[in-house]
C-alpha cells in the first residue's frame, strides 16, 4: 500500500496524506478520514524513505555495556517509555566494556543517520568529548558525568553515603568495601568516597571488576589477609560474588559476616540468605535521559529531571 492510496480511500489529496504522516496541519475531519484510511489499506509508514525527505529518521541509537546488565535493562525500559510516546524508536547497540570499542560504536554511528547518541558510559574520556564536540548527532552519556558533555548521572555520592550509614546501625566491626576501578569514576571514586567519608567503623578497600566471578576471585585471592565481618559491596553483582564465595568457606551469613550490596537487581530477592541492598530507580535515570534527548529535537520542549528514587532495603543477608 502506498501513500496514494490511502489518500483515495480517504478521499483526499496526497499532500493532505503527506502532511498528516508529517505532523502538518491538517483538519480534525481529514485527520479521521486519513486514520480510519490507514487502518483500512493497512498502510505503514517507511521510516527511511521519510526520514531522506525530512532529514528525521525518528531513530535514537542506544549504546549500552551489555545486554545482561540489570541496571541496562532497567534504564532502557524508562528511556523506551518516554520515547515511544513521542513517536521514536531506539536501535540498542551493545558492545564489550573495553573502552576502545566504545570509541569506534559512537564514531561509526554518529555517520548513521540517528537523530539522537545516548550513551551508558563506562567512563567519557577526552576521544569521547572530542567525537560529541565534532558530531552533528546530538550525544548525551548516562552514568558518567563531564563538564564539557551533556550527560545525565546518578548521585553516587549520595548512594555511598546512604550505605554507609546503614553500615553504621549495624554490630560490626571491620568492614571489607570491593569496588570497582577508579576508571568508573561514578561508582568506582563518586560512590566510594560517598562511603568511606561517611563510615564510622575500620574498613578495608579490595578492588574488583563487576561481574560475580570477580568479586568470587578478589574474596578468594585476599580475603584471608583482611579482617572483616561485613562486606559492602559497590553493586549487587559484587556483593552476590562475595556471598557465593563465605557460602563455599561455610561462613554462615549473617551470624558470622554480613553481606550489604547496592541496586536491588532482581537477583537479590531470591538469593539465600535474601541481599540487603540500596534500591536505585534506574528507570528514572533512563526517563530521564530520555527526556534530555527531546529536549534538544523536539521544538518547545521542556522538562524537568525527575529525582532518583533510592532507599534502603533490608533483608536476611545483614539482619
Amino acid at each position: 500500500m502506498t501513500i496514494n492510496d490511502v489518500a483515495r480511500v480517504a478521499g483526499v489529496s496526497k499532500s493532505t496524506v503527506s502532511r498528516y504522516l508529517n505532523d502538518g496541519y491538517v483538519s480534525d475531519e481529514n485527520r479521521e478520514k486519513i486514520r480510519r484510511a490507514i487502518e483500512e489499506t493497512g498502510y505503514q509508514t517507511n521510516v527511511f524513505a521519510r526520514g531522506l525527505k525530512t532529514n528525521r529518521s525518528k531513530l535514537i541509537a542506544i549504546i549500552l555495556p551489555r545486554l545482561d546488565s540489570f541496571t541496562s535493562i532497567q534504564s532502557l525500559n524508562g528511556m523506551n517509555t518516554v520515547l515511544s510516546h513521542y513517536g521514536y524508536q531506539m536501535v540498542v547497540v551493545p558492545k564489550n566494556t573495553i573502552e576502545e570499542d566504545e570509541i569506534t560504536y559512537l564514531r561509526r554511528i554518529t555517520t548513521q543517520g540517528f537523530d539522537g547518541i545516548i550513551v551508558m558510559a563506562h567512563a567519557i574520556t577526552d576521544d569521547h568529548v572530542a567525537i560529541a564536540k565534532a558530531s552533528q548527532t546530538p550525544i548525551i552519556f548516562t552514568g558518567q558525568h563531564h563538564p564539557q558533555t551533556r550527560s545525565i548521572t546518578l548521585e553516587d555520592f549520595e548512594i555511598g553515603k546512604k550505605v554507609a550509614e546503614y553500615v553504621n546501625t549495624l554490630d560490626v566491626q571491620n568492614v571489607l568495601y570491593l569496588s570497582v576501578s577508579e576508571s568508573d569514576h561514578a561508582v568506582g571514586v563518586s560512590r566510594k568516597q560517598g562511603f568511606l567519608q561517611h563510615l564510622n567503623k575500620p574498613v578495608r578497600t579490595l578492588v574488583t571488576g563487576f561481574q560475580q566471578t570477580d568479586a568470587f576471585e578478589v574474596m578468594k585471592r585476599e580475603s584471608a589477609t583482611v579482617k572483616f565481618d561485613i562486606v559492602v559491596g559497590a553493586t549487587d553483582n559484587i556483593a552476590i560474588g562475595a556471598l557465593r564465595y563465605l557460602h563455599g568457606q561455610h561462613i554462615e551469613v549473617p551470624q558470622t559476616v554480613k553481606v550489604v550490596g547496592i541496586g536491588n537487581y532482581d537477583l537479590s530477592h531470591f538469593i539465600h540468605p535474601t541481599l540487603t541492598t540500596l534500591h536505585i530507580d534506574y528507570q528514572t535515570l533512563g526517563r530521564n535521559a530520555a527526556n534530555a534527548m527531546l529536549a534538544l529535537l523536539e521544538k518547545d520542549f521542556t522538562f524537568t529531571l525527575e529525582q532518583v528514587h533510592l532507599e534502603l532495603i533490608e533483608r536476611n543477608s545483614s539482619k
